[in-house]
């Protein structure tokens, strides 16, 4: 059965957490086309399927935990999303694809794949293309293939830019993660596009990682052409903005859940409730997620601790008033629904202790 809600509109799923600043990038784009009113939205922010700041940067077969946790993880949240009532769904994370789409086959769920609609977008290039992005979805050859099969030479960083790319995004001073943009993870992403296209003869470069985009910024990108620190020829493609447009095209085709939730809870999966909102529009759930940003890292800097990582960030979701039968859903599986930002000065505090007693 086709999903319908009761105002006939269709309904967008945005999965992001990994981390949380790329899947609210994703909803400004989305909210700067026109298009997007036309739609109902859930954007869940899942930080718990990141890996842990442990786990990162090491090498995991799929038999072991923090490989099962994640696979457990991420199938439990698209089976939320389809309990949602979604009709297509997207993902704010480039190298988490090949995670779902393992998952994919088992749901019912239309997915907007960012790889493939970005490599599309380039069909008939005939420039080398330079793939950027973190270790796991260099090694994982998700954007090389699809690029190869449309018959675009694809090309990624050599080991030492790619350790500066893992550095501009990881590092616990300055890296991206942190949820700050600094002058050295810009100045690191402008070294390795330079130094590769001097060596590759490269004009054109994927920012495939979601994070990668919160840097290198249209208006930054400008910028930094204006001074010389990227060459004036490189074209930088922002594959969130892809997917943004794709979200607000597709015709999903996704059907009802009809089996219970609770039936989808693995052994592993790893579950925090999150901080959920009903808001009148992308742009006020950016407000609150931001909000939530801010409170997190005074949070944690009273106690002298910082963000490491994705998976620090408190679970949060977001809604279309307009989609009342979400509320009801979340309600019957006990995550309170609030819907003032203002409401946030007097419970932050309390769900910012509660999330972090669990480390």
């Amino acid at each position: 059965m086709k999903i319908t809600d009761n105002l006939n509109q269709p309904r967008i799923g945005i999965i992001g957490g990994m981390g949380n600043e790329a899947m609210v990038d994703l909803m400004l784009k989305m909210a700067s086309l026109p298009d997007h009113k036309d739609y109902q939205f859930v954007a869940f922010g899942n930080a718990r399927l990141a890996y842990k700041p442990q786990e990162v940067m090491q090498q995991w077969l799929p038999t072991d935990i923090p490989e099962l946790r994640k696979y457990d993880t991420a199938t439990y949240t698209l089976r939320l999303m389809q309990y949602l009532a979604v009709d297509h769904v997207g993902l704010a994370c480039n190298s988490a694809h090949e995670l779902f789409r393992r998952i994919l086959p088992e749901t019912s769920v239309t997915f907007v794949d960012m790889i493939k609609q970005t490599s599309t977008s380039l069909q008939g290039c005939q420039d080398t293309v330079l793939v950027m992005g973190v270790n796991s979805l260099i090694e994982s050859g998700l954007y090389q293939t699809a690029l190869t099969e449309l018959r675009i030479k694809a090309t990624q960083p050599s080991v030492d830019n790619q350790a500066k790319i893992m550095e501009a995004i990881y590092n616990p001073n300055f890296g991206i993660k942190t949820a700050k943009i600094t002058k050295q993870a810009e100045t690191l992403l402008c070294e390795v596009i330079c130094d590769e296209i001097a060596t590759q003869g490269c004009t054109k470069v994927i920012l495939g990682c979601t994070e990668l985009p919160l840097a290198l910024t249209a208006s930054s990108c400008q910028r930094f052409k204006d001074e010389g620190m990227l060459p004036l020829n490189v074209e930088v493609i922002d594959a969130s903005m892809v997917l943004a447009q794709a979200l607000v095209s597709v015709q999903g085709q996704s059907e009802l859940l009809n089996q219970p939730l609770v039936i989808y809870q693995g052994k592993y999966l790893d579950w925090a409730t999150p901080l959920a909102f009903k808001v009148s529009s992308l742009a006020e759930s950016i407000e609150i997620q931001q909000r939530i940003f801010d409170y997190t890292v005074d949070y944690l800097t009273e106690r002298n601790q910082s963000l490491a990582g994705s998976y620090f960030h408190l679970p949060t979701l977001f809604f279309s008033e307009s989609a009342t039968d979400v509320e009801q859903k979340l309600l019957d599986l006990d995550i309170d629904v609030y819907s003032d930002i203002h409401v946030l000065d007097k419970i932050i505090t309390d769900k910012l202790a509660y999330y972090y007693s669990d480390f």
